[in-house]
């Protein structure tokens, strides 16, 4: 791995590229703890509660202990970010009791697809009444890790309205904190963004640190996107070269889990319309999951989650 040898700081910081006279590399020993090729369809955790590799949909479900399943509106869009989306999947009956046909996801060759696309007219008030459809894969059913390197090889769409992430919460469902390790906002196509939110400890308030990497081009064709998270730096990788770094914030020391999605239309990246170039399809290769802990190894918890460091 290169890991910067500046102190990271309390901001996010672009970092510069490695040079040879700079002692800019330190080699960890890591190994697997989660890994998706995509060679085929993985398993999706259905509205009934039933596991999957990945699940379809936010976390959440339980209201007093009790599963209150995950087809209600809450569980498929974020309305803090005034998403116009709604996350849809093979299995998803919206409002209704039938199965609405509006899946989002799709495999060939060993990729997956995520398309978004407008609403059929028809179908509008069974998704109440969101313009459009997309995809989200959340591993919050079956993984979550502590530290370690994360990455995603992935084609991310550059267009007016979409928005395109990677990114992790903690499995215990508090918010903040949030690791984004890639996002694409659409109204900056020539640039990804990464990003930290914690709790100000001073404060109590939420507290956020970006950083805004010019990256012309990078919508032609796939890359990678990871981040090493360790207790002491979170530095942000693009094709596996370091473009960022930040310190770890406070939280940011339990299992967080992965999300894949692409958003379309919000508060940060702007309004969808009919002027909206539509389908987009987000397409991801692989991702993989590595511990730098050694032989800690993983443990299940009671919900049969994974947890590893």
């Amino acid at each position: 791995m290169y890991i910067p040898w500046e102190t990271p700081q309390h901001h996010c910081q672009a970092v510069a590229p490695w040079t040879v006279d700079k002692p800019r590399i330190m080699s960890r020993r890591m190994h697997t703890t989660f890994i998706e090729n995509f060679d085929e369809m993985p398993a999706l955790a259905n509205g009934d509660g039933a596991p999957g590799k990945w699940a379809p949909h936010l976390d959440g479900g339980y209201s007093n202990g009790k599963f209150t399943g995950y087809d209600w509106m809450v569980k498929r869009y974020q309305p803090m970010g005034n998403d116009q989306q709604i996350y849809t999947d093979s299995n998803f009956k919206g409002s209704g009791e039938e199965v609405l046909n509006l899946n989002p996801f799709s495999v060939d060759g060993s990729v997956l697809t995520i398309t978004g696309d407008r609403t059929p007219p028809a179908l509008l008030r069974s998704v109440w009444n969101q313009a459009y459809t997309s995809g989200l894969l959340s591993s919050h059913e079956m993984f979550a890790q502590t530290y370690g390197y994360f990455e995603m090889s992935a084609k991310v769409p550059s267009s007016q309205a979409l928005l395109p992430a990677f990114w992790m919460l903690p499995v215990d469902r508090s918010w903040p904190p949030e690791i984004d390790i890639l996002e694409a906002p659409g109204h900056m196509p020539d640039k990804l963004t990464r990003a930290v939110h914690w709790v100000s400890p001073d404060t109590s308030a939420h507290a956020s640190s970006g950083c805004y990497t010019p990256t012309p081009a990078f919508a032609d064709g796939f890359h990678t996107y990871g981040v090493l998270w360790l207790p002491d730096r979170i530095v942000y990788y693009y094709d596996r070269m370091v473009v960022a770094q930040v310190a770890t914030k406070p939280g940011m020391d339990k299992p967080f889990y992965l999300m894949i999605n692409m958003a379309v239309g919000g508060r940060w990246q702007g309004a969808a319309n009919q002027n909206t170039p539509l389908p987009q399809r987000m397409l991801v290769d692989w991702v993989a999951v590595y511990s730098v802990a050694g032989p800690k190894g993983c443990l299940t918890d009671w919900r049969g989650v994974l947890l590893c460091r």
